[in-house]
């Protein structure tokens, strides 16, 4: 990239025009416009001043650091950690403090653009003041459209729809938030199922889960998803009853699952994958309500359904299915044998609190009763 073509670039990312950059900097708006074209070079007393009203290093403007630090992308990446499009005010604070700086250094960075994108909802979800919500949706636009121009995951690219159909709807500007929802294919969720993410975000958690059964219902390979939103639904109630009430969602899924996994060819192994989470997750919640002989129960699915998991990983071909998107990897790098037997590990070692198989035997003969 030449030195005229990065400095359009930084000037779009920053949202100036070429006569606010001028002035910024104190020269003609013609002179902007020839460095532009390359049609004219910059003096280099102007170098300096130029990197800092662009918020990038000189290094980056003059091209000399052509590659971006892969270690300091990955110390980045740690730090920040992983989400699911929704998270709390504080955590929202968190990754866009980290992420900026670094954005401002690399601003054609499509994976620290949404990083950065991905927080400011939740941020503006608290602000009253007009003129700083009006701020905030700038700063939305100008990470989305690094995400847009230079993104090639299909998968990043359909969330950033999402996360600035919510920002436009928090602002009501209900045509722009319907428009980004629109752009959405099919494949990655109904116009119902992004709905109770809406909802989920907005903490309202009857709603997401009335529209996550209604995603389901609609259509049966949204279930990945629903069963996902579902689970993290029931994970937010607290108080009196939580424990219950998760279990009875938990069940609930878990019927679904079972039914969907009964469909002949229709069975995507990554389904198989999520009943082996939440059968872990189930025997865990009946040892601690005390019904030992549901939490036997999910215990012995769970190692049923880690054998039936094994086949899958063991033979690439049987993940295939009609429900399989090319290229749509998510969840992949969860699905190992390790990964599985650590569930059926937490699972025997919560049962072995359980009075009754304290004696290692006592245990094995309960799972291994028919």
């Amino acid at each position: 990239m030449s030195l005229g073509q990065m400095i359009k670039l930084c000037r779009k990312e920053k949202g100036f025009t070429q006569s606010e950059l001028a002035e910024l900097i104190g020269v003609s708006m013609q002179a902007v416009s020839k460095w532009e074209t390359d049609a004219g070079m910059p003096d280099i007393s102007q170098i300096v001043p130029l990197a800092k009203v662009l918020e990038v290093s000189s290094d980056k403007l003059l091209g000399l650091s052509e590659y971006e630090s892969s270690e300091e992308l990955a110390i980045l990446c740690k730090q920040i950690g992983h989400h699911t499009i929704s998270f709390g005010r504080k955590e929202a604070q968190r990754v866009y403090d980290l992420a900026k700086p670094y954005f401002s250094v690399h601003p054609t960075n499509s994976e620290v653009a949404f990083w950065c994108l991905e927080s400011l909802p939740e941020l503006l979800a608290f602000t009253n003041e007009k003129s700083s919500q009006l701020q905030l949706l700038m700063e939305c636009e100008r990470y989305a459209n690094c995400v847009f121009r230079y993104e090639t995951s299909a998968d990043q690219i359909c969330k950033t729809y999402y996360v600035m159909s919510r920002a436009y709807s928090l602002l009501d500007e209900s045509k722009k938030a319907a428009d980004m929802l629109d752009r959405l294919p099919v494949v990655f969720g109904d116009r119902t199922y992004w709905e109770a993410e809406f909802a989920f975000a907005d903490r309202n958690m009857p709603l997401a889960l009335q529209k996550c059964k209604e995603s389901f219902a609609a259509k049966a390979r949204f279930i990945s998803r629903c069963i996902r939103l579902a689970r993290m639904i029931s994970e937010v109630k607290d108080g009196e009853g939580a424990l219950q009430y998760q279990t009875e969602l938990n069940e609930y899924m878990l019927n679904i699952i079972n039914a969907f996994l009964s469909c002949g060819d229709y069975i995507p192994y990554r389904q198989i994958y999520q009943k082996t989470s939440l059968l872990c997750q189930m025997t865990w919640q009946y040892t601690e309500l005390g019904n030992v002989e549901k939490a036997v129960g999910c215990a012995r699915q769970l190692i049923a359904a880690r054998t039936e998991f094994y086949d899958c990983l063991d033979n690439p071909e049987k993940r295939h299915c009609l429900m399989f998107i090319e290229g749509d990897c998510d969840g992949d790098r969860q699905a190992t044998h390790e990964k599985l037997d650590g569930y059926v590990f937490s699972a025997i070692e919560k049962l072995k609190t359980i009075p009754l198989f304290s004696n290692e035997t006592v245990l094995n003969e309960a799972l291994n009763k028919q």
